[in-house]
C-alpha cells in the first residue's frame, strides 16, 4: 500500500471513485455467486481498508461519520462488496479503540493489506453475540477453541479472522472473548458456502472450528472483555451496518426517478413522471430516505464515550432497526413504482430489491430490540427472568 493511499483523507471522495466500477461487475458476481475479490484488492490498494486506522498508529482515522458517507455511496454501487468490507472498517475500528498491543499490531496488519472477516454469529445464539457457544480450551501458550459460526462475511477474502469463544473460569462461568487471528491453513472448515437470495457476493460462509490451535497473543483485549468491546463499541457496527442499507435505498431512488423520468406512457405521451401516482410514491420514497439518514446522522454524532453502556447498545440497535426498515420500504415503493419490469434480471432494483431485505435480519432481531428499548423506557428491569409477567 502507498503511502499517498494511507495519508489519503477523503474516503468519501474515494468511494464516488469506485462505486460505479463495483456496479459495473455487481450483476455478475450475483449471478455467480461469487466473491467480489477484485473489488476488495482494489480497497486495500487505494487505502479505503485502512480508513479506521488511527493517526497514532499511523492511519488517517476517518471519522464515524466519513466512514458512514462513504460506505452508503460503495452500497449504492455494489452492496454485497460494501457489505463485506464493513466487516473489516468496523471491526478494527472497535479494536483500535481499546487501544494497547492487540490493536497495535491489527493496525499495522491492516497498513499492510490485512483484509479482516468477522465471525460472532453462532447456531442456536441468535443476536446474543456476547454469549458464544464457542469453547476456548486453555493451553500452554493459548487456546483451542471448537465450535461454529454462522454467516462469516467476507471469508473468502479475509486474511485475517476476527473471532468469539468462551473459556470457563473457576467458578465455572463463562469468560467470552474475542481473537484476531491470521486465517489459519487448519482448523477452520467451511460447512456451507453461502448461497442467499439477497447480499449473494459476500461470501458469508458457515464455518466449523476444529480444534483450532490459537496462541495467546492473538487474543484482543482481556478474557471476559466481550460484552464491553460490543457495548462501547457498537456505534462502530451498527452505524457503519446501516449505512450500507441507507446506500442501497439512496440508489434505489435515484435510479427509480431517471428510470420514470425516461419511460413514457403512450396515453399521454409524456414520461411516466407526469403521473400523480408516481409522485406520491417518489415522494414517499425521498420522505423515508430522508428520515433514515436523519436518524443515521443522530447516532452517529450522539455521544460515544462518555455512556451507559448498556443504554448505549441499545440505542445504537434501535437506529439500526429503525434505518434498515426505512430503507426496506424505501425500495419496496420503488418496486411499486418500477412495476413488473422491476423484476427483471436485468433491472438492478430487483438485486437492490433482495439486498435491502437482509438489513431486517442483521441481530439483534427486532422483536428482542423492541424489548429492550421498552423496558428502558419503563424503567423494567432489562434482563430480569422470567422476562415477562404471567
Amino acid at each position: 500500500m502507498s503511502t499517498a493511499a494511507v495519508s489519503r483523507t477523503d474516503y468519501v471522495a474515494l468511494a464516488h471513485e469506485l462505486a460505479p466500477t463495483f456496479a459495473e461487475n455487481a450483476a455478475k458476481h450475483d449471478r455467480d455467486l461469487s466473491f467480489p475479490h477484485e473489488n476488495m484488492a482494489e480497497l486495500v490498494r487505494t487505502g479505503y481498508t485502512a480508513m479506521t486506522v488511527p493517526p497514532e498508529f499511523g492511519g488517517a482515522g476517518a471519522s464515524l461519520a466519513e466512514l458512514c458517507e462513504a460506505q452508503q455511496v460503495l452500497a449504492g454501487g455494489c452492496a454485497s462488496t460494501a457489505f463485506a468490507v464493513n466487516m473489516h472498517v468496523h471491526g478494527l475500528a472497535m479494536i483500535a479503540r481499546l487501544g494497547g498491543p492487540s490493536a497495535e499490531w491489527a493496525c499495522k496488519a491492516v497498513l499492510d493489506g490485512a483484509v479482516i472477516s468477522g465471525g460472532f454469529s453462532e447456531p442456536g445464539v441468535g443476536g446474543n453475540w456476547w454469549h458464544p457457544t464457542t469453547r476456548a480450551e486453555e493451553v500452554a501458550g493459548g487456546y483451542v477453541l471448537n465450535g461454529r459460526k454462522g454467516f462469516f462475511t467476507g471469508f473468502p477474502g479475509a486474511t485475517h479472522l476476527f473471532l468469539s469463544a468462551a473459556t470457563i473460569d473457576d467458578r465455572g462461568l463463562p469468560q467470552p472473548m474475542a481473537f484476531l487471528i491470521p486465517k489459519p491453513e487448519k482448523g477452520v472448515r467451511v460447512t456451507a458456502e453461502w448461497d442467499a437470495a439477497g447480499m449473494r457476493a459476500t461470501g458469508s460462509h458457515s464455518l466449523a472450528l476444529e480444534d483450532l490451535l490459537i496462541d495467546e497473543r492473538w487474543m484482543v483485549g482481556e478474557r471476559g472483555n466481550l460484552p464491553m468491546l460490543f457495548m462501547m463499541g457498537v456505534h462502530w457496527a451498527w452505524c457503519s451496518f446501516a449505512s450500507c442499507f441507507v446506500g442501497i435505498a439512496r440508489a434505489a431512488l435515484d435510479h427509480v426517478v431517471r428510470t420514470q423520468q425516461q419511460r413514457v406512457i403512450s396515453v399521454i405521451g409524456k414520461p411516466n413522471a407526469h403521473l400523480p401516482g408516481i409522485q406520491f410514491k417518489v415522494a414517499e420514497m425521498a420522505a423515508k430516505v430522508a428520515a433514515a439518514r436523519a436518524h443515521l446522522e443522530a447516532a452517529i454524532h450522539a455521544e460515544h464515550d462518555d455512556v451507559d453502556p448498556l443504554r448505549h447498545y441499545i440505542d445504537m440497535s434501535v437506529m439500526k432497526t429503525t434505518v434498515t426498515r426505512l430503507a426496506h420500504e424505501v425500495v419496496t415503493l420503488g418496486m411499486q413504482v418500477q412495476g413488473g419490469s422491476g423484476l427483471a434480471s436485468s433491472d438492478p432494483l430487483q438485486r437492490m430489491y433482495r439486498d435491502v431485505v437482509a438489513g431486517l435480519l442483521v441481530p439483534p432481531a427486532t422483536d428482542v430490540v423492541g424489548e429492550w428499548a421498552g423496558k428502558l423506557a419503563l424503567d423494567v428491569p432489562i434482563f430480569a427472568e422470567p422476562r415477562w409477567v404471567g
